[in-house]
């Protein structure tokens, strides 16, 4: 059932059985597979996403065709188009990020709950806030730091987003190929795999399998080096 898993979110804490229930009545399932598209830019935006299980990715693509990803979100996590009061279209495309079990709700209904609870709608400003912040320090990286900082960066905003921090070698609980990180950093994927090879020589990284560890107390001394010099 869809309203218990609603006030398990502290997205919707605010909300009693009855409301989650009523939320619940206009929500649909839906199992999207590995690299499926959920919508592309310029769709119109009917419709408001919260993400149950597995991850999706934001992005959009440059005139060359090369993906420039803007956010992968887990768990919790919603995305859509929030403008009050007029249609609009999609303006970025969002795929998921492995196997994703999305619930999906007609914007218009989505938007009606926010002016009816504000709480609800402050922690939407606050998230759709924390992504904007994380999407201008990715614009920073890009135009201050030469590709080793950006990579060692990104490293370590990933190991906060999708790890155990409370550990000194955190596994990244997304899984991430080459390209993936490339396309994050605006460089192409032999350069991550040359730059990952070389991180792991100096201790900064490893691997458990496919995942990737970030050693974060080595990584953060070798930028604060990096800064330095």
């Amino acid at each position: 059932m869809i309203a218990p898993f609603l006030k398990e979110l502290p997205l919707f804490e605010g909300l009693s059985c009855d409301e989650a229930r009523q939320v619940g009545f206009t929500v649909v399932e839906k199992y999207f597979q590995t690299k499926q598209i959920v919508f592309s830019a310029e769709e119109p935006a009917e419709y408001v996403y919260l993400i149950r299980e597995g991850h999706v990715k934001l992005y959009r693509l440059a005139i060359d065709g090369r993906e420039n990803i803007i956010a992968i979100l887990g768990p919790g996590d919603v995305f859509g188009d929030f403008v009050f009061g007029e249609d609009s279209c999609h303006s970025m495309f969002a795929e998921a990020f492995g196997k994703s079990f999305l619930c999906i709700l007609p914007r218009g209904n989505f938007l009606r709950m926010l002016m009816e609870e504000p709480g609800i709608a402050l922690k939407i400003i606050s998230n759709i806030g924390k992504r904007l912040s994380q999407t201008a320090h990715f614009i920073e990286n890009l135009s201050t730091y030469n590709i080793k900082i950006r990579f060692g960066k990104l490293l370590l905003c990933l190991a906060s987003q999708y790890g155990d921090t409370s550990t000194e070698a955190v596994a990244l609980g997304v899984p991430l190929t080459h390209q993936d990180i490339a396309n994050m950093v605006a460089t192409c994927r032999q350069t991550i795999t040359e730059l990952m090879n070389v991180f792991k020589q100096a201790g900064l990284v490893s691997y458990n399998g496919k995942k990737i560890i970030v050693h974060c107390a080595a990584l953060s001394a070798w930028l604060d080096i990096q800064a330095d010099a």
